[in-house]
C-alpha cells in the first residue's frame, strides 16, 4: 500500500487494479444506462453521495430529475460501495475519512466515436478565464492549491485509442508551482485550462519565477514530456480493465481519449 500512496504523490495517479467485482461492475452498468437519457453523449449523471444527504430534503432539487424509488435504491448501493475492500482500505491509506470522504458520485457515458472525450486540460482552471477572481465569489481571487482527488471508475474496457483516460506524470507539482506563484503575486495569472497554455507559459513569461519553486529537470521533465502528448498520448495512457479505477490529483494534465471502439462508461467517486 506504501507504494500506492509513493507513486500517487510522485506521478499525481494510481491505478488500482480489480476495485470492484464483476457482479459489481455489472450493476454499476446498469445504473448508468438506467438514468442515461441516450441522447447526449457524456451527460453527467448525479447520485446522492452519503446516506446522510438522503435524509436533508435540501439535496433533492439538484437529483429530482431522476428521483424515484429505484433511484434511492441505486444511489444506497452506490454508497454502500466505499465500504467494501479493498475501496475502504485504500480510502483509508489516502486520508479519505469521515462523513464527507466521498463528497459526489457520478457517472456518464460516451458513446463509440472518433472525437477525443476532452483535449489535455487540468481541473479547476476556471475554464480559460483571464479574471479569475470571478469564480471565487467575492473573495481575495487567490488561486487553489488544493487538489481535489477523483476516483475514476472503469466500468468498461478502456486502451489505447479507444477510451483511455490519459496522464501527465508530475504535471501536477508544476500546476501547483504555478498557483502558488499567483498567490505570492511572483506572476500575474494567465489562462492555464489546456496544457499548451501551461507549456507556452513555463517556456516564457513564468519561466525565471517557476525556478524557484522547481528544479531544471522538474521543468524540463514537464516541458519534453508536455509537447510529446499534444502530438501523440500513446506513451501516457493509463489501459484498464472493466472495475479498474485510476485515483488521480485533478490538477494535473490529463485527457479522454476517443472511445473509438466501444461505448466507455464511468463512475466518478469525488474525495
Amino acid at each position: 500500500m506504501q507504494d500506492i500512496i509513493k507513486n500517487y504523490e510522485d506521478n499525481g495517479f494510481v491505478i488500482i487494479k480489480n476495485l470492484f467485482t464483476k457482479e459489481d461492475v455489472n450493476r454499476f452498468a446498469k445504473i448508468a444506462r438506467s438514468y442515461d437519457s441516450k441522447t447526449t453523449t457524456n451527460e453527467n449523471i448525479t447520485y446522492f453521495s452519503a446516506l446522510i444527504r438522503l435524509l436533508d430534503p435540501r439535496h433533492y432539487k439538484q437529483h429530482s430529475k431522476w428521483l424515484s424509488p429505484n433511484y434511492i435504491k441505486d444511489s444506497i448501493f452506490l454508497i454502500n460501495r466505499k465500504n467494501t475492500d479493498p475501496f475502504k482500505s485504500i480510502l483509508k491509506q489516502f486520508g479519505f475519512t469521515g462523513l464527507n470522504a466521498i463528497n459526489r458520485i457520478d457517472s456518464y457515458i460516451s458513446y463509440k466515436s472518433d472525437e477525443d472525450i476532452t483535449e489535455w486540460h487540468s481541473d479547476q482552471a476556471f475554464g480559460g478565464a483571464t479574471h479569475p477572481a470571478e469564480f471565487f465569489g467575492g473573495t481575495s481571487g487567490t488561486m487553489s492549491v488544493t487538489n481535489l482527488n477523483k476516483v475514476f471508475v472503469h466500468i468498461t474496457k478502456v486502451n489505447y485509442q479507444n477510451g483511455c483516460f490519459s496522464y501527465l506524470p508530475k504535471s501536477q507539482k508544476i500546476n501547483l508551482a504555478v498557483r502558488s506563484l499567483i498567490n505570492e503575486g511572483l506572476i500575474k495569472y494567465k489562462p492555464i485550462l489546456l496544457l499548451e497554455d501551461m507549456i507556452r507559459l513555463v517556456e516564457n513569461e513564468y519561466s525565471d519565477a517557476l525556478k524557484t519553486k522547481c528544479s531544471e529537470d522538474e521543468i524540463n521533465f514537464f516541458l519534453r514530456n508536455g509537447k510529446e502528448a499534444l502530438s501523440s498520448d500513446k506513451n501516457f495512457v493509463l489501459e484498464c480493465e472493466p472495475g479498474d479505477a485510476v485515483i488521480f490529483n485533478d490538477l494535473g494534465f490529463h485527457k479522454g481519449t476517443a472511445p473509438a471502439k466501444s461505448d466507455r462508461i464511468i463512475f466518478r467517486y469525488w474525495c
